[in-house]
């Protein structure tokens, strides 16, 4: 299973909470339960964004996929939010987890065969949720 975690995703996986699902998300992609995909543009967004936290940096990078999309995209009215749709279907992901799903950023709950999908939705997903037992065994 291939997915694009939206930065957003990675700076709330910070958050110190037991039932925190962005955590857990990424928690499935650093075990390489969940396939973790970015590109050299998203890489440098949660270096940006997460810049503060150099060893959390360190983990994502090491967790991720690297794809380079050929097509640049403008179809979100946010326009950075373009380069995560990019890599997803690059790469073939199958999901793009994001908080973003209000107007002008992920508004739509599917772009082509991506589906966008928050981090509880993804990880209610009956074939995730077998990947978090194996992962919480």
């Amino acid at each position: 299973m291939r997915a694009v975690l939206d930065t957003c995703i990675l700076k709330l996986a910070t958050l110190p909470s037991k039932d925190n699902a962005a955590a857990l998300v990424f928690e499935l992609a650093r075990s390489g339960l969940v396939e973790m995909w970015a590109s050299p543009a998203i890489l440098d967004e949660y270096a940006d964004v997460l810049g503060d936290r150099p060893d959390f940096v360190a983990e994502i990078v090491e967790a991720c996929q690297v794809c380079h999309p050929l097509m640049e995209l403008s179809v979100i009215r946010h326009e950075p939010d373009n380069r995560f749709l990019e890599c997803a279907l690059a790469s073939g992901a199958e999901y793009l987890v994001t908080v973003n799903t209000a107007r002008g950023h992920f508004d739509r709950d599917h772009y082509n065969e991506v589906r966008v999908v928050t981090p509880g939705g993804f990880l209610a997903i009956t074939e995730v949720r077998r990947l978090l037992d194996k992962l919480t065994g």
